[in-house]
């Protein structure tokens, strides 16, 4: 067993390629985003996960929103992805905005404390999704995180 220690770091501009591959790996890109935006997961000097939070603007409401999230293929399912989204719970600069994120892995979400929400709720706060065709079909499902009691994260 890798008894390594993972490390969180924020991301730099010279982290910009490994990002960008990192993202390709899962079909992500990282329209309107910089590499300052994210934050990494190391192992041995290496990148092997990403994930960034920003903040957005849906209809007149300011929001947080994971984006973006990805793990190398040969860590996953060993709780790389689960620090990540710890590390920008615990540390987020603006933790009075809620937090919602789009995704297509949603039972992940659901075991760190976010709850579904309806497809209403989505239109509400993604412009995007209002313009996009496949929305009838979208494999994506928004979650709200509901458990910001003390900045903790819900334990499995």
């Amino acid at each position: 067993m890798d008894m390594t220690e993972t490390l969180i770091r924020k991301a730099e501009k010279k982290d910009l390629l490994t990002i960008q591959k990192l993202l390709s790996t899962y079909f992500l890109d990282m329209e309107e985003l910089e590499a300052e935006d994210f934050i990494l997961a190391e192992k041995d000097g290496k990148v092997i996960g990403c994930a960034a939070l920003i903040k957005r603007r849906g209809n007149e409401t300011d929001f947080q929103e994971i984006h973006s999230i990805a793990v190398h293929p040969n860590f996953r399912g060993k709780g790389i992805g689960r620090e990540l989204v710890e590390h920008l719970i615990k540390n987020d600069p603006e933790p009075a905005l809620e937090l919602y994120v789009r995704t297509t892995a949603p039972g992940f979400f659901e075991k760190l404390g976010f709850e579904k929400l309806p497809d209403p709720e989505k239109l509400r706060l993604w412009e995007d999704c209002k313009k996009c065709e496949h929305f009838g079909k979208c494999a994506q499902q928004a979650l709200k995180f509901s458990c910001r009691c003390k900045g903790e994260v819900k334990q499995p």
